[in-house]
């Protein structure tokens, strides 16, 4: 019998990385990928016989069907319109928390978190991850709370604004010398397949009903290595400019953050400076899976190199 894995919400870059891994994998798992509009699922997925695309929605709770599910992965969706985001975040987990108590099957909730949520307070933003990881840390047989390093990805606006005239970026954490865990989404997307296809198909060895890993990629990375790695795909000598505590505010209104959320963004990347409530969280150790992929491969595939 075929596994049954659902991916909600699908269109979360995690999520549709995993999707990629698992229809290429050699177990062909059923997966159901629950989207807001499934007409925006992505032509090579829905092309797939084994993928299904539903409807869904996990701020009403509507279209949360894991019925007949082994395993699921949550990616606990941002929110940019205005509403209270600890609000949110309450709402969404408890809707998928009643989603799976009703789904008899499920063995196993993959939970994408966060570098920082397993603090109450001076995280900002994180608080998403921090509030989704209590409500759903029990709510499956097994849960696996993941917690990524920073996206590689995340940084496509600095290879954009090092090849205009003249070259430069600028960097919201300061010293440009300090380093913190990044990664490629690609390498979560395949770690989160693994741990869904393993858990679904089950083996001998009783589950754990709760574990932490993070994503790193094969080391940490500073400004400075973003700033040498961009120069030599572009082969222009750039400006990097690191944002002081007193700027952040700026720096995000600028980057297109609603006022909103402006203060929760830099509470976050205060809390990820030297000092600040996070930096203790940046070593590798025992729960610490490393990636295999560099930064300068993705920044290379994002610069059609």
């Amino acid at each position: 019998m075929s596994l049954h894995i659902t991916i909600v919400p699908a269109s979360s870059r995690a999520g549709r990385e995993t999707i990629l891994v698992l229809l290429e994998s050699k177990e062909r798992p059923f997966i159901r990928g629950i989207y807001r509009d499934p007409s925006k699922a992505p032509a090579e997925f829905t092309k797939q016989p084994n993928f299904e695309a539903v409807k869904g929605d996990v701020d009403t709770g509507t279209g949360l069907d894991f019925s007949g599910s082994d395993a699921v992965l949550y990616v606990p969706p941002p929110t940019y319109d205005g509403t209270d985001q600890g609000q949110f975040a309450t709402q969404a987990a408890t809707n998928v928390e009643k989603a799976l108590r009703a789904a008899p099957n499920i063995k196993k909730l993959v939970l994408h978190s966060a570098l920082g949520a397993q603090y109450n307070h001076g995280i900002g933003t994180l608080k998403l991850n921090h509030i989704s990881d209590h409500i759903l840390k029990s709510a499956a047989p097994e849960v696996l709370i993941v917690k990524p390093g920073y996206y590689f990805e995340d940084w496509t606006s600095a290879l954009e604004t090092m090849q205009e005239d003249p070259p430069s970026f600028r960097w919201p954490i300061h010293p440009a010398d300090h380093a913190i865990p990044m990664v490629s989404v690609k390498d979560v997307g395949a770690y989160c397949a693994s741990a869904l296809i393993s858990s679904a198909a089950g083996t001998s060895a009783p589950p754990l009903p709760l574990r932490y890993v993070e994503i790193f990629g094969p080391r940490n990375y500073s400004a400075l290595d973003v700033k040498k790695t961009i120069e030599e795909i572009t082969g222009k000598e750039g400006t990097l400019i690191t944002v002081e505590k007193e700027g952040l505010a700026d720096y995000f209104a600028q980057g297109g953050i609603p006022r909103e959320y402006v203060q929760d963004y830099v509470e976050m990347f205060v809390a990820m400076r030297p000092g600040g409530i996070m930096a203790g969280d940046f070593e590798y150790k025992e729960t610490t899976v490393r990636g295999g992929i560099e930064l300068d491969e993705v920044f290379r595939e994002l610069a059609g190199k």
